[in-house]
């Protein structure tokens, strides 16, 4: 459950709820499938299919292990990290979370006095890693249905003098949206020197479009102007677990360890990550789940009449055809959570997809509060 969701429903909003209520509660309970100490949780972009059975089994044996630094098996994950993007282990750097490098890479420029340039509707460790760190913080205005405006970020960043960092998150959150890739790698190829591009593709595994290309091919390439952050939370189901890596030229790399612990992972995590890695069958599932869920999502919001913003995540951005706290607490109602404001405005929100059945008990509660 979303804690600053759950955190605002005190016992007066807890009696609003129940005596501002858009349909009967009866109809929910009926169901029997949901309940408020058990709801739907269609808000963290979270895999609702659970660890594959590969890494529960590794999980399990690794407890065993409990005992013993991760040392010799967080260089096993790399190694097999580096074999799957045919880079070397110097390329790769293994976080508690992608977060970390996140926050190691804003750290490292810092000491730069660098000015971030980021979308403004946005994944926001960056802009609250920019607060820690007391870093100027450029938000460009989106494009048109949330689009990710390029252009206008480039010129943003050729006027500041110093250094730059480019924070991009493609596909977006919690936008859904994927810039085409290849605007993106002719503005990092043709990028200054006092410009530094942070990639977060947290999605990557989820991406359908066949012209989607990762940054990764940058670092192949010998490029040493970016990092690009990748997790295990999303198309692996291990958000728990809090595991992901970074990506770049090994001399970036060799500079953003100074910045963050790299041996300091959790060893049940690291061993079910690399087991992860090799249930190509779970994989599959995940991605296949995914994608039918967004069409059913899809579908219905178009016979709704309801507007929704292509996505390449695990969540989709849509119309919901009335201002979003009483949407939020007529879902809650139905014990369904659903996602939190994101700067998108009163009249959007995301949501996270779920498994087939839990999205047809959504679009069940969805059309009889729109019937």
């Amino acid at each position: 459950m979303d804690r600053r969701l759950f955190l605002g429903f005190t016992a007066s909003t807890a009696v609003t709820v129940a005596t501002a209520s858009l349909v009967s509660i009866a109809a929910v309970k009926a169901s029997g499938r949901y309940t408020a100490n058990n709801p739907l949780l269609l808000n963290k972009n979270e895999n609702p299919l659970g660890m594959s059975p590969r890494a529960i089994e590794a999980a399990k044996k690794a407890l065993s292990k409990g005992h013993r630094y991760a040392g010799d098996y967080v260089t096993i994950l790399g190694e097999d990290l580096a074999l799957n993007e045919g880079l070397k282990l110097q390329n790769i750097g293994i976080s508690n979370e992608s977060t970390r490098i996140i926050d190691a890479v804003i750290h490292s420029q810092a000491n730069k006095n660098a000015t971030i340039v980021a979308p403004a509707i946005t994944y926001d460790q960056a802009q609250e890693a920019a607060d820690n760190w007391n870093l100027s913080y450029q938000a460009i205005p989106m494009g048109e249905d949330f689009k990710m405006d390029i252009a206008a970020m480039e010129a943003a960043s050729l006027k500041i003098d110093g250094a730059v960092l480019v924070y991009l998150v493609s596909p977006n959150n919690p936008t859904g949206r994927l810039t085409p890739s290849n605007s993106i790698i002719a503005w990092i190829k043709r990028a200054p020197d006092n410009v530094f591009f942070l990639i977060d593709e947290a999605y990557h595994e989820l991406v359908a479009d066949p012209f989607y290309e990762s940054t990764v091919s940058l670092v192949k390439a010998g490029y040493k102007n970016l990092v690009v952050t990748r997790t295990f939370s999303k198309i692996y189901a291990m958000a728990g677990m809090r595991i992901g890596y970074g990506i770049a030229h090994e001399e970036v790399m060799n500079e953003i360890k100074r910045y963050y612990a790299s041996w300091n992972v959790n060893i049940v995590a690291t061993i079910a990550a690399s087991a992860s890695l090799k249930d190509h069958a779970f994989f599959k599932r995940s991605f296949d789940e995914n994608q039918a869920t967004k069409q059913m999502i899809y579908k219905t919001m178009d016979k709704l009449g309801l507007k929704c913003i292509p996505s390449e995540g695990n969540f989709i951005l849509h119309e919901i055809g009335m201002d979003l706290k009483p949407y939020q607490r007529a879902m809650f109602e139905r014990h369904i959570l659903v996602g939190r404001d994101r700067g998108t405005g009163q009249s959007w929100n995301r949501l996270s997809m779920g498994t087939v059945d839990e999205m047809t008990y959504f679009i069940e509660q969805f059309q009889r509060l729109h019937s």
